[in-house]
């Protein structure tokens, strides 16, 4: 049975400023001076000084907010070196609040610039990955009903994506993903992964990082796919050898070791995500199921490379 997609792009009508402000002085006691709205894809995002409100989905249930929110908190206490957010309680002690009927919490705000913007030196790859293994080391104690659910972008749901899939390449891939990587993938370690440790989720001062950030696609999974996932995006577009994946890898791996079965699915769990990336974007419609700056065919280019010696 094919996955679901159109909740990922469900559209709703979002919180006005003047909301905003009332909500975060009702329930946290925080008076906003200057209130600005964040790019985000779907929720209310607002920073408000040194803290930012997130008021949910209409459609996201209170439990997957709820996960989120106490996910950060095991993190925060099992390991306070990993940079990720602090929830900020309201008036009442809670972890959250309903604005509008929808779940809201506020979250401190962490400064840097996003990876995606900055050098990928080196260091700040090696750091990167190595507090990526942090985090799914933090995440292996914890549990939460919240996080065993279907999600179209969790790689072993890439077989559910065969419905929408187009291009020969990827009805191939997908076919070989679901008879040759799906078993093995059951028997590698599973717990709550980030599962989004793209460029564009991770801060970084100097060579320091600063931030991961957006839980939103957490979720419980093999915990091997968060290294996957993160290491998809570092992919160029041409041949290995691809220092960049590999001096992140060796970070991640210095925190997490892994097991052989683990290493050996990196690349078809590379190429799923890059498929996931390409079907799932045109599906919603995402550039209008046109090309303009060489996504899809780069993506293409990529798989290839990925596939190469699999």
């Amino acid at each position: 049975m094919a996955i679901a997609l159109d909740e990922l792009a469900e559209p709703f009508h979002p919180i006005p400023p003047e909301r905003a402000r009332a909500a975060l002085a009702e329930h946290w006691g925080i008076g906003a001076g200057e209130l600005t709205r964040l790019d985000t894809e779907r929720d209310d995002t607002f920073r408000a000084g040194d803290v930012t409100l997130k008021v949910a989905h209409p459609n996201d249930a209170p439990e997957l907010i709820e996960m989120q929110s106490a996910a950060l908190e095991h993190v925060r206490a099992a390991d306070p070196g990993i940079p990720v957010q602090r929830v900020v309680p309201t008036r009442d002690g809670a972890r959250s609040a309903l604005v509008d009927g929808r779940t809201a919490r506020v979250l401190t705000w962490i400064d840097g610039d996003l990876l995606i913007d900055s050098p990928m030196t080196p260091a700040v790859l090696t750091e990167a990955g190595r507090m990526l293994g942090r985090l799914n080391r933090a995440l292996a104690t914890f549990d939460h009903p919240g996080a065993h659910r279907r999600l179209a972008w969790d790689l072993p749901h890439l077989p559910e994506l065969g419905e929408y899939a187009t291009n020969p390449l990827h009805v191939d891939v997908i076919d070989r993903f679901e008879a040759e990587t799906a078993p093995v993938l059951e028997r590698v370690p599973h717990q709550l992964i980030h599962n989004d440790g793209h460029p564009g989720n991770l801060l970084v001062v100097g060579d320091r990082l600063a931030g991961i950030l957006d839980f939103g696609d957490a979720v419980f999974s093999a915990r091997v796919c968060d290294l996957a996932i993160a290491l998809t995006y570092l992919v160029p577009d041409g041949p290995r050898p691809w220092p960049d994946v590999d001096t992140f890898t060796a970070g991640y791996l210095g925190a997490v070791p892994m097991t052989g079965d683990e290493l050996a699915l990196l690349p078809m769990l590379m190429a799923a995500r890059t498929i996931m990336r390409s079907v799932i974007n045109q599906v919603l419609a995402r550039d209008a199921h046109t090309d303009p700056h060489g996504f899809y065919a780069r993506n293409d280019r990529k798989l290839l490379h990925l596939l190469e010696g699999t």
